[in-house]
């Protein structure tokens, strides 16, 4: 509560000059001396000063909407909660077998259809991003609510169109998933409201804790700490290469570990969901996702090597069931002012005025 302008309220200090002013430039009508002969009725009081408390009053509610006293009122509102899902895609080499004997699709064109299903699964409110990787990651299509540049991002990985980044993520032997992971969780950052983004000095930290070895602490900015900033997001990654705490990373030296990644999305709330195809799954990534729990971290699906579009689907179904969004209530803010009312207020009592000085019996002499 308190007033835009408080400045204004000192004009209040000119209403005894503005009233003793008024009274001196008031015109009065001359008429005839009766003396004696005829006895003035005196006048009752609101006759007498209806006048000068109109205009005071008027001259108050000017300068109080002026002034614009404000207040703030919550109130509740509810909403579809929107979550912000990276789609983590192994497009190596090993990705162009085929499924089985009997078929002809490749282990990438399952993956494939199974990424798009879910995304028509997905609310259109969800933001979706797409990260291919193989020896290394990159940034295939940004969080976005474009369901039709989704679609055209993910045909860029798909074997029958041959694309320049097709060619350059599968020509890779390796299965960098940490790197991959890293990168998603990194546009995460970069797109947090202005008030949570991380500065170049904090994600310089956090990358400096996810090189190092497992088991090191964690120097997680304060405004990250125990905020749950990350509730509504997850990274769902889809490999049949082995799942390993750390590769080299694609420009030389250590990469990031896995393990530590996890660490850090436990932290601040983020999921993550691991489809292994053979489920070549490191000891050390297995313990710490069993410890964290489905509803806490995420969970690992380990699928046969031989898979089929619909073992893949009802994975991403069941994703699709532990992802779900739900109906949210949130308290907001909202201020009120009350510049139009004293306004309004202002206006009614000057009409007031002239009417009243329209009937006989208020006129001033």
């Amino acid at each position: 509560m308190g007033f835009e302008f408080p400045a204004v309220l000192l004009l209040l200090f000119l209403l005894p000059f503005l009233l003793v002013l008024k009274r001196k430039k008031r015109q009065r009508l001359p008429y005839a001396d009766v003396g004696g002969w005829i006895t003035p009725r005196k006048r009752g009081f609101w006759k007498k000063y209806y006048d000068d408390s109109i205009y005071c009053l008027v001259f108050i509610s000017v300068i109080l909407s002026l002034a614009n006293f404000g207040y703030s009122e919550q109130l509740t509102e509810s909403f579809f909660e929107s979550k912000w899902l990276f789609l983590a895609l192994d497009v190596s080499g090993s990705m162009k077998r085929a499924t089985s004997m009997s078929s002809d699709k490749t282990l990438g064109d399952i993956a494939l259809e199974g990424v798009q299903t879910f995304i028509d699964m997905r609310a259109k409110e969800d933001y979706i991003g797409i990260v291919g990787f193989s020896s290394y990651a990159k940034l295939v299509a940004p969080l976005t609510f474009d369901r039709n540049l989704l679609q055209k991002k993910l045909a860029l990985l798909h074997g029958d169109q041959q694309s320049s980044l097709f060619r350059e993520l599968s020509a890779g032997g390796g299965t960098n998933v940490s790197e991959a992971v890293w990168l998603a969780l990194s546009a995460f950052f970069s797109m947090l409201p202005e008030e949570n983004r991380l500065s170049t000095y904090e994600i310089a930290g956090l990358r400096t804790f996810v090189l190092g070895p497992p088991g090191t602490t964690p120097d997680i900015p304060v405004r990250l700490r125990g905020s749950n900033l990350g509730r509504g997001m997850a990274v769902i990654l889809f490999t049949d290469g082995r799942i390993e705490p750390a590769l080299r990373a694609s420009g030389g030296g250590e990469g990031p570990n896995l393990v530590n990644i996890i660490e850090l999305m436990k932290t601040i709330g983020v999921k993550l969901y691991i489809i292994s195809v053979g489920g070549d799954v490191d000891a050390a990534v297995a313990d710490i996702m069993a410890r964290g729990g489905a509803a806490e971290l995420g969970k690992i699906f380990v699928t046969a090597k031989d898979i089929d579009r619909d073992t893949i689907l009802e994975v991403y179904r069941e994703i699709d069931r532990l992802e779900k969004n739900r109906n949210l209530a949130r308290l907001t803010t909202v201020k009120k002012s009350t510049r139009y009312h004293f306004a309004a207020l202002g206006c009614l009592l000057m009409s007031s005025h002239f009417l009243l000085r329209s009937v006989p019996g208020f006129r001033r002499l």
